[in-house]
């Protein structure tokens, strides 16, 4: 590899001061690429000595293109004769296929496996970018952005692949897109340009990473229209269309629409995209309502609860801030009440979704008490940490709602012939309230009782029953904050009762020779009894 690297020097050596005579050392330089493509599962970190050559030898080159770009001998309208004219459009030819194309596209598209090399050449073309935006412009110092080499770039990490491109595709984001508000806008709109082309292969819509990558994207909160983001300019004199923000709006509500029509979205993945929906996404588009379809058939055609979940609260937020109109909300809202449902690794995100959901005081009086209701009845077979954080919010909605309140003490369940209290507590209680029912309006929830949480002041653990022990207390609390109990479970349960500290010790013995004795002789007067006293330990 040391003859490579004199080789390499003196190629750029005889370029640089050789002048234009020397100039088709630049094919050369080029081909001695072929040495080592012959076998790309061989260029990959482990091997750092043919790495560090193919490292080495695009530097060079790019020096070298860097320079002739410097003397304008890229640009074919800088030429001030024929001959000249012929020599920039050969050097700009060789600068896009062989240097570009057929060296940093290339590595970025088929090396396999995770390596240093790739990010190398992303990083080299980004630079390609900066040095067209200042040399290949009609005029020196113009206003002008290589939009169509950020194109390459974008179908080439979008491109159809059967490998994993994603540390190419984060390094884009941290290190460019993020940072950088020109490439901000133009990576949309190239983008857009890309998926509207017909049967182009492009953008490959049948790619499993293509939906990941254009999350990884648009992931953050560092965004073109975001006032709070502090970005950057990549090139130094870009088109005035990048103020453009009616362009960018549109060209991003677009993209996310074709990339959400991916027949390959996972689940997980549609966890990770519905969990960013309102509030990165929606807030960005520039009809938020075309995203409805999507959000109903996420509903209706997914038997995960979560994905569910998380659809009715994209629709909630196109009700609650874009005045869609979605009349069976509540009602698909509560089918999702079943048992799995407080299982849920995004239980503590539901339970927030709930307080959200039910918070308006123009929601009716029936549908409000079969919410409660329902929670009420699901917390009989709910684990400790689900039942810790859904009674504070039942505490909450109660307060809230405070014709509610009835379902704790109805004065008029006692009728005026019943003048003792024994025959009252005698009298059988029959719950009119049908679980069964889908639609909450008629559930007849109201003229029910919250007796599930009475039950629920004898359970098992001391930390259930005492804070189910609050609804039979005076209502002067004014709220619970619910974030105080969301990460409830039963390990932490178990972990804050072995390190309660206890106040009173507990009796471990009985001691005969006070009290005891005493009762237990004027009970039992009898030697045995006394004897069989002596050995029991409480």
């Amino acid at each position: 590899m040391e003859n490579l690297k004199e080789d390499i020097d003196k190629f750029y050596k005889s370029i640089i001061e050789g002048g234009t005579k020397n100039y088709n050392n630049v094919l050369k330089l080029t081909k001695l690429y072929d040495r080592f493509n012959d076998d790309l599962s061989k260029i990959n970190d482990e091997n750092e000595e043919i790495m560090s050559s193919i490292r080495y030898l695009t530097h060079v080159l790019f020096k070298i293109y860097y320079k002739l770009a410097a003397k304008l001998q890229l640009n074919p309208s800088m030429a001030t004769n024929e001959k000249e004219t012929v020599l920039y459009k050969w050097l700009r030819k060789t600068y896009d296929i062989n240097f570009k194309n057929k060296v940093l596209i290339f590595y970025i598209e088929n090396l396999k496996i995770e390596n240093s090399l790739s990010l190398d050449c992303l990083d080299f073309f980004m630079k390609c970018v900066e040095l067209e935006a200042t040399f290949f412009a009609s005029k020196m110092g113009a206003a002008y952005f290589p939009n169509k080499t950020l194109q390459k770039l974008i179908s080439s990490l979008f491109k159809e692949s059967e490998f994993d491109k994603s540390y190419l595709v984060n390094e884009f984001v941290e290190t460019y897109y993020k940072k950088y508000v020109d490439i901000q806008f133009y990576f949309q709109t190239e983008f857009q340009s890309l998926a509207e082309l017909k049967n182009s292969n492009l953008l490959a819509r049948n790619s499993e990473f293509n939906a990941g990558y254009w999350f990884a994207i648009t992931n953050h909160d560092s965004n073109y229209d975001d006032k709070n983001a502090d970005l950057d300019i990549f090139v130094s004199t870009p088109p005035t269309m990048m103020e453009n923000e009616f362009k960018f709006k549109k060209a991003f509500e677009e993209n996310w629409l074709f990339s959400l029509s991916n027949n390959l979205i996972t689940d997980e993945q549609f966890k990770s995209i519905l969990t960013i929906l309102h509030k990165r996404v929606l807030p960005r588009l520039q009809q938020p309502t075309k995203l409805m379809d999507f959000l109903t058939d996420c509903y209706e055609n997914s038997s995960d609860l979560a994905v569910q979940l998380l659809a009715l609260n994209g629709l909630f937020n196109l009700m609650h801030k874009y005045n869609l109109e979605y009349p069976n909300f509540y009602y698909k809202l509560y089918a999702l009440f079943t048992e799995d449902l407080l299982h849920l690794k995004y239980r503590s995100r539901f339970i927030r979704l709930i307080d959200l959901f039910l918070r308006s005081s123009h929601l009716s009086i029936n549908l409000v008490s079969s919410f409660i209701k329902r929670m009420s009845r699901l917390l009989l077979t709910a684990s400790p940490g689900a039942i810790v954080s859904i009674l504070p919010l039942l505490y909450n909605l109660l307060k809230l709602h405070p014709n509610c309140m009835i379902m704790i003490h109805d004065p008029e369940y006692v009728p005026n012939n019943y003048q003792l209290f024994d025959r009252v507590k005698d009298k059988k209680f029959l719950d009119p309230y049908d679980e069964n029912e889908a639609d909450p309006e008629l559930s007849d929830a109201i003229n029910s009782s919250l007796w599930e949480i009475d039950t629920l002041m004898t359970h098992y653990h001391p930390n259930v029953a005492s804070l189910a022990k609050i609804f039979k207390q005076p209502f002067r609390k004014l709220n619970y904050n619910l974030e105080d109990f969301l990460d409830w479970n039963y390990k932490t349960l178990l972990e804050h009762e072995l390190k309660r500290k206890v106040k009173i010790s507990p009796s471990l013995d009985f001691d005969v020779k006070t009290k005891g004795e005493k009762l237990f002789k004027e009970n039992n007067d009898t030697d045995e009894s006394e004897t069989y006293l002596n050995t029991v330990t409480w």
